[in-house]
């Protein structure tokens, strides 16, 4: 169709691939004055599609032939990397889509159309997903609530399960990380999530019981332990906010990291803006998931929570002065870590620039433009980073967060099976 800005009244071409979202929120600039438009695309009737249109209107010429190139164009889809650049009649952003898979696949054909479905099947997993958000709010608050039988009655309905669990605080655990599991799994990579949940517990397994009921003491004792769990559950929901940038995003999981212009392409939704914080926090909250890493580290290697290996002549006495220690510092004391901690989450020069409001949008490339040293007087270096990798950068700090999230599950598992029946025969 064939667009007319309201706001510089110019005409903009476009082609809008259809998603499988019933409702299609499409977010760009205008070409001529950068504007922000919206078409939103309503498939709830199909095959009948009913389009309400935001900042623009449709064109009273339309199109009746190809594009012909007088109007600038733009290609539009949800789930996939789009480009603004000439119109080329048939080349869809779904058909483009295939031929990324299909160079990603090394030329098979057969192999990408996996690829596709694979990427299809989640995001009709999120299509039925991302309505229930604000449930899966109100369950995950009810788990810290005093009403634990009405947590487990609303988590059963939403897992679709007759019988409720137990009140036991073991099989409440149990239930809170099921709903969390048949919620996110489009988010997340499963194998990563399984490894981690078989291989924590063996080697709590293989520690001493002293050193390691102390550990789980001190971080209990003092609160942290249940203060990180809340930080983490508090962070599923806000994913859901992000749906519709991710899906592109989500598309990468496929794509060779070396296949920039794809990397580059932009995302049919959305402003960088409305989900810069949710990065800022999960970095946040990786920092303190730091701290339980680097103290099972120390009992692995040192077989005490508080020994640290000594760096540049010293080293630190207790988890307590690693938890004063900045994020970047934080990562020097986790000496030949039993945990592969990627690092492709961290970007501290983007991170601190937005803790600090040190950030530029520019809504018509898509370009963001951050500033690692502030906002000083003098000009200073600036970087750059589209939107597409920003959401990827989001995406796969989330999925960290959630695999270091597997080790707090573990050790409230421990805590309330083993550790606090070993302390209640100790008192008896």
């Amino acid at each position: 169709m064939t667009i007319t800005c309201n706001t510089c009244e110019e005409n903009i071409d476009c082609r809008i691939g259809y998603s499988n979202r019933l409702i299609q929120p499409i977010q760009f600039s205008c070409s001529h004055c950068h504007s922000p438009i919206e078409i939103i695309l309503d498939t709830s009737e199909s095959p009948r599609s009913k389009f309400k249109f935001n900042g623009c209107k449709p064109a009273q010429q339309q199109p009746d032939a190809p594009f012909n190139g007088d109007n600038p164009f733009v290609d539009l889809h949800l789930d996939f990397p789009v480009k603004f650049h000439k119109y080329v009649m048939g080349n869809t952003p779904w058909l483009a889509s295939i031929d990324q898979l299909t160079v990603a696949a090394d030329g098979d054909r057969a192999k990408a159309f996996e690829m596709y479905q694979f990427h299809t099947a989640r995001l009709n997993a999120l299509n039925q997903l991302y309505s229930k958000a604000d449930s899966l709010k109100r369950i995950i608050n009810l788990y810290h609530g005093k009403n634990k039988q009405l947590f487990q009655k609303r988590a059963a309905e939403f897992l679709e399960e007759d019988e409720e669990k137990s009140l036991l605080p073991q099989d409440l655990n149990a239930t809170l990380y099921l709903v969390i599991a048949k919620a996110f799994f489009p988010f997340l990579i499963y194998e990563h999530g399984k490894e981690i949940s078989e291989k924590i517990p063996m080697l709590l397994s293989t520690f001493d019981e002293t050193a390691l009921g102390s550990f789980i003491q001190e971080i209990s004792k003092s609160g942290f332990l249940e203060t990180l769990q809340k930080d983490c559950l508090k962070l599923y929901p806000r994913i859901f906010d992000a749906e519709i940038p991710l899906r592109p995003a989500l598309f990468l999981d496929f794509i060779k990291s070396d296949e920039s212009d794809v990397v580059a392409g932009r995302v049919s939704s959305s402003d960088f803006f409305s989900f810069k914080d949710l990065y800022k926090d999960i970095l946040e909250v990786i920092g303190r998931q730091i701290i339980i890493i680097a103290g099972i580290n120390n009992l692995y290697h040192r077989g005490d929570f508080n020994a640290f290996k000594t760096i540049d002549g010293g080293s630190l006495s207790s988890l307590q002065k690693l938890s004063e220690k900045t994020l970047s510092d934080k990562l020097k004391y986790l000496d030949d870590s039993y945990y592969n901690l990627s690092s492709n989450i961290f970007n501290f020069g983007l991170r601190n620039a937005i803790a600090h409001n040190n950030v530029q949008y520019n809504e018509s490339t898509q370009v963001i433009t951050y500033f690692p040293s502030g906002g000083r007087i003098n000009k200073n270096e600036s970087k750059n980073i589209s939107f597409l990798e920003f959401m990827r950068l989001l995406l796969i700090a989330f999925r960290e967060m959630h695999n270091l999230h597997h080790i707090v599950k573990s050790l409230f598992y421990y805590k309330f099976i083993i550790h606090e029946s070993r302390q209640k025969d100790k008192r008896a």
